[in-house]
């Protein structure tokens, strides 16, 4: 019974260091800060990025429509870099590929066949294609012969 007379003693004495508190060598209180939480800033779109970070070419994720087939689909490169974009694309009825794109202002560069390509907005007759004369909201390739359109 003896050997227990000591822990109410000994658990106050570890209470007491739980405390936020200290005192300095003046005697007044000072406050320990306590833990901050990060707030992120959401887009309106829920997606965790600031509004500012957001780069035009952001806007053209998802897959945009040519005639017969043909289709351009662009999708956040899996790193997760701001600007870095992965493009699938079937520019002929013959040919689907994959390549990596990066934002340069308000294009989307990428390397086809040897050929530095860059992805534009711009309206459905600049695609060349009589299917999509009527449409506005389009990326042009290459002006005259390859867009999509949405």
């Amino acid at each position: 019974m003896a050997r227990f007379r000591f822990l109410p003693v000994a658990f106050a004495i570890a209470l007491t260091g739980c405390s936020k508190s200290t005192e300095n060598v003046a005697g007044n209180t000072i406050m320990q800060p306590g833990s901050a939480e990060t707030i992120e800033d959401v887009d309106a779109l829920g997606n965790g990025a600031p509004e500012a970070d957001r780069l035009p070419t952001d806007d053209w994720v998802g897959r945009w429509t040519g005639p017969e087939g043909l289709f351009l689909d662009i999708q956040p490169s899996p790193d997760g870099k701001s600007g870095h974009y992965v493009i699938t694309n079937q520019d002929t009825l013959d040919r689907k590929g994959s390549y990596n794109g990066l934002a340069d202002g308000s294009t989307i560069r990428f390397v086809r066949d040897g050929q530095d390509l860059a992805i534009r907005p711009g309206s459905g007759n600049e695609t060349g294609f009589k299917y999509l004369v009527e449409k506005d909201d389009c990326l042009i390739v290459i002006p005259g012969r390859e867009g999509y359109c949405r």
